[in-house]
């Protein structure tokens, strides 16, 4: 029967880990949901904690206050859990039915504003309330039936239960994170948890079934409430004390974290299991030393002085944290085992920061509940105790966020945690007069040397926190660059680094804009805000509602602010900070910002903005961060997608800005999913071959860019400054549509980006880490052949190229410009100004008769032709290339070639003139021919092209199932690693959709 009953308890112990496992779920996913409503992670997780605390905290004290009168407590925790189960399971239909409502009824209804925002947060709060209360009550009500069954070492029992409890949590985070939510998505996830409650309702219920339970031992007579005694009104302060530091720390360390661990929801996920895990270890490590602990008051008053101790000694250690990763990033291999280690380095660095001091904090709520039970409180301590700290906690919440991090930064932030640490210790020490032993008093002049140090010596180094190392792989920034600004906000630490006169703003260590504040060229990015504005502006005839998601520098912004047509802009910005940087480092080049009365800077979500915005707006321009930030996935949903339309006027504009480095054609292809099925066309341009800009329209076609609405002088002066002359240099860097690449992103097997089935929230981090990039879409534009042309998904400039503008970054441009001079070297005659090999090319294209009579001169004449038409074709117009294939075709080598060489220029020409019948036949042609090892077609990378331009001119025929014939012939011929890869993989796609028929040459409106 004692076998039994060790057993029993045993079991009782272990499976409470299951609830800690399922409470932090709630709590990680919480934040997944409440982030879609609120706008912002960080404030998402700064409720989430608060209501999470705050519950348990009622729920506890309710416990504290009636458990007496229940007279089967373990009874009680069954039903509870089978409680937080059912409210788990219809979570994601509750949410999702509230958000909708709001979104379309409530809010649009209430003026602008604090109500808004009391609104949102109220309805987030109520959404996990219920169960926050219920969680709270599961601690006290099993703890105190353990303690009801087996009376004889409370003080282990309550320990154990904390380490179990802490231990379930811990793992929790990481399932959810990296496991539950990428098979099953958010909904999946709350429901497994939820289902894990009623299991162990269950099971608990199975256990003590049959079971009596002794009824609550009586409180001592002589024992004084909290309020009375003042010993334990200090446990019950300190208590609270130490919750609140404790949350402190949590979200202090957090942010400062992010600056060397990246700001993915991963590594929030890595951060929060660290501080938990020692929450864990400090139980179990106190759970056998509780009850033979002779001065249980001088212990918890030394405990939380070390807490302190360690937690200011987190301030010098951070510094060499980006030292550590520097020397990781340098050592290991950007590859997908080197980001599972990534991770794993991560995670140690979370636990070398957190848990020396959350090991502490974890003997503390044991120590505290146990002294207090001794003093006669009873079971009713457990709640109290439980109670404060969660309480607490939501104080330290609310006051770091909204208050400290703002005023006095991370460090401030840590050191206040530790000063209420090392008080509270001290405090008590002082009031019992137990004066400590030499070693004793050294430790504490120790401890208190440690704060000094901290405060009055210890900086964290500025170039390490705006080094962003998780992606540099660097822990200082370049030579000779300078930081002017560096704060800590709401929701990021913000920065501005100076170097060569460019000025770059981040967010926690990532670039976000980069601007020539001196007198030098623009920067890479100066092309891709100013294009977001102008792109939209030449399109759209009457864009009277103007807004911009995402402040970054202001520059795109300042450049819509440049159309006389713009009547109103509102620019919607969640961290003030971000602004107020932008102000100091770009203030003169984006003066219309802050000058010009049309403009209008909110700071709010965008999701919150627009759902309390009386008008439909014109344009839409959304520039969020980078993707793999937490929460900024949101943005790239299929739900925000449909959501933004309705703000839109039927004929309105939506501008999409996504990078093609540090992801894979996946993620775009997922973004693009999403966005697809809620508006009528789209098209994705190249800004600067690393950025792409998505524009979209509700109406049923993209107008084309129309020069005479960017006739605005400060605008042509923009434009003029990163390389864009008119809006033949726009056309060019189209990539392509709904219709011509539409139809290949939406084959690759990847699922739409969701809210609630995050595929690029999940996916994006990794392929940060393993430089993934998506380079293969603006390397369509720069095909050897006129590959978007041949679609009919453009038409060509009218009149000459226009030579692009020598201080354009774009790749392109300078083909367009070697282009532009071989053919002056055809019409003058002269190589002088051509570049070596293109003037050798050309030479043997009118190397005389004598020279082709025999076989091996052929192969460089050929190869020359070749050449120059892949120099040319792509970036002249057929009238331009005429002049050359003239010089081609009167030549000796020419009239004297015979066989595949003759069709091969023959092919090359009228390809030169965009005649598709004719490159169909010839094409089809050569790769009838039988390969040999003299002839051009023996080549893999030939075999593409040829299948590539024949595929292209049946299509452009309207010829589809020729051109999926030959494709599905050819495939398995050719090689997928070649630069036309892309290119027939679209074609491919193209011949299997339904929608192919409506390709038709493309016309000028």
């Amino acid at each position: 029967m004692q076998i039994t009953e060790v057993m029993r308890r045993r079991l009782l112990l272990a499976i409470f880990v299951v609830s800690g496992f399922t409470g932090l779920i709630y709590e990680s996913i919480w934040s997944h949901y409440l982030k879609l409503f609120l706008g912002h992670a960080a404030y998402a997780q700064t409720l989430v904690l608060a209501i999470f605390m705050g519950g348990m905290a009622l729920g506890s004290w309710m416990v504290a206050r009636y458990s007496w009168r229940i007279r089967q407590l373990l009874w009680g925790y069954v039903l509870v859990e089978a409680l937080i189960g059912i409210l788990g399971i219809v979570f994601h239909q509750t949410f999702v039915a509230a958000v909708d409502f709001s979104f379309a009824s409530v809010i649009p209804a209430l003026p602008a504003g604090l109500l808004i925002h009391a609104y949102k947060w109220a309805l987030a709060a109520a959404l996990i309330l219920p169960q926050s209360v219920l969680l709270g009550m599961t601690f006290p009500l099993i703890s105190g039936g353990l303690i009801r069954r087996w009376p004889e070492r409370p003080g282990e029992t309550l320990a154990t239960l904390y380490f179990t409890n802490s231990l379930g949590a811990a793992i929790g985070v990481l399932v959810s994170g990296f496991v539950l939510i990428s098979a099953v998505g958010l909904p999946g996830t709350i429901r497994i948890a939820g289902l894990l409650n009623i299991a162990l309702a269950l099971a608990i219920g199975a256990i003590v079934r049959g079971q009596s339970e002794p009824a609550a031992v009586s409180q001592n007579a002589s024992a004084q409430l909290p309020g009375k005694d003042k010993l334990a009104r200090w446990f019950t302060v300190a208590a609270f004390l130490t919750g609140a530091a404790s949350f402190m720390y949590e979200l202090g360390w957090i942010r400062m974290l992010s600056l060397v661990l990246g700001s993915s929801t991963h590594s929030f996920e890595l951060m929060l299991s660290a501080f938990i895990f020692g929450l864990a270890f400090g139980g179990l490590y106190v759970r056998r030393r509780i009850g033979r602990i002779p001065d249980p008051v001088a212990y918890v008053a030394h405990v939380l002085i070390a807490m302190g101790t360690l937690a200011a000694l987190t301030l010098p250690a951070y510094n060499l944290t980006f030292d550590f990763m520097a020397w990781f990033l340098g050592t290991s291999a950007h590859t997908a085992t080197g980001y599972a280690k990534f991770n794993l380095i991560s995670q140690s660095i979370a636990a070398l920061i957190m848990i020396p001091a959350t090991f502490c904090a974890g003997m503390t709520l044991p120590l505290l509940t146990h002294e207090l039970m001794r003093r006669g409180t009873g079971e009713r301590a457990i709640g109290t105790i439980y109670s404060a700290n969660t309480l607490g906690a939501i104080v330290g919440v609310l006051l770091t966020i909204h208050v400290l991090m703002p005023l006095v930064g991370v460090k401030g932030v840590i050191l206040g945690g530790a000063g209420i640490h090392m008080a509270l210790g001290l405090s008590r020490l002082l009031a019992n007069r137990r004066y400590p032993s030499r070693t004793g008093a050294v430790g504490l002049a120790g401890a208190i040397g440690v704060l000094g140090f901290a405060i009055f010596v210890v900086n964290l180094d500025p170039a390490k926190m705006a080094s962003g190392v998780y992606r540099t792989g660097s822990a200082a920034l370049p030579d000779g660059a300078t930081i002017t600004y560096l704060r800590d906000g709401k929701t990021a630490t913000i920065s501005l680094v100076a170097l060569d006169g460019t000025v770059t703003i981040a967010t926690n260590g990532k670039p976000d804009a980069g601007i020539q504040m001196g007198p030098g060229e623009a920067t890479v990015d100066e092309s891709t805000m100013v294009l977001a504005a102008a792109i939209p502006l030449s399109m759209h005839p009457h864009p009277a509602r103007v807004a911009n998601i995402g402040f970054g520098s202001g520059l795109t912004t300042h450049t819509l602010l440049t159309s006389s047509l713009v009547e109103r802009l509102d620019s919607i910005e969640i961290e003030p900070l971000m602004v107020a940087a932008a102000r100091k480092g770009f203030g003169p080049r984006i003066g219309n910002v802050f000058d010009d009365p049309r403009s209008h800077i909110v700071y709010e979500d965008a999701k919150t903005f627009f759902a309390s915005a009386r008008e439909p707006y014109d344009l839409i321009v959304s520039e969020p961060s980078n993707p793999w930030v937490s929460g900024v996935a949101t943005l790239f949903s299929d739900e925000f997608y449909s959501r933004i339309t309705h703000y839109l006027a039927p004929d309105g504009y939506f501008v999409q800005w996504m990078q093609v480095y540090e992801t894979n054609i996946g993620v775009l292809a997922s973004v693009i999913k999403a966005l697809a099925p809620h508006f009528g066309a789209y098209a994705l341009y190249n800004t600067d071959d690393l950025d792409i800009l998505i524009i979209a329209t509700r109406g049923t076609a993209l107008r084309t860019p129309d020069d005479r609405l960017l006739q605005s002088p400060q605008l042509r002066a923009e434009l003029t400054r990163v390389g864009v002359q008119s809006v033949a240099d726009i056309e060019m860097r189209k990539i392509g549509d709904n219709r011509t690449i539409g139809p290949l992103l939406q084959t690759l097997p990847v699922p739409p980006n969701s809210d609630f089935f995050p595929y690029v929230d999940l996916n994006a981090p990794r392929l940060r880490y393993m430089r993934e990039n998506a380079l293969e879409l603006p390397a369509l534009t720069v095909l050897p052949v006129p590959f978007l042309e041949l679609l009919g998904g453009s038409a060509p400039p009218p009149g000459p190229t226009a030579e692009p503008a020598a201080n354009s970054v774009l790749f392109r441009d300078r083909l367009v410009r070697r282009a532009l001079e071989i053919r002056r070297a055809v019409a003058t005659g002269s190589l002088n100004d051509l570049d070596p090999l293109s003037a050798l090319y050309l030479s043997r294209i009118g190397m005389s008769r004598d020279r082709c009579a025999a076989d091996a001169p052929q192969d460089p004449w050929a190869i020359a032709v070749r050449s120059i038409s892949d120099a040319t074709a792509a970036y002249l117009n057929p009238a331009e290339l005429e002049e050359i294939w003239i010089q081609v075709v009167s030549s000796p080598c020419y009239r004297d070639a015979t066989g595949e060489r003759r069709t091969w220029a023959d092919l090359l020409a009228a390809i030169s003139r965009r005649n598709a019948p004719q490159i169909v036949q010839l094409g089809s042609e050569l790769l009838g021919s039988q390969p040999s090892a003299s002839a051009p077609t023996a080549s893999a990378g030939d075999l593409a092209y040829l299948t590539t331009v024949t595929a292209a001119a049946y299509i452009r025929m309207g010829e589809i199932a020729q051109a999926r014939s030959l494709l599905q012939a050819q495939w398995r011929r050719i090689d997928h690693a070649g630069q036309f890869d892309l290119a027939l993989r679209e074609l491919l796609a193209l011949t299997q959709s339904a929608g192919t028929d409506a390709l038709a040459p493309a016309t000028r409106q």
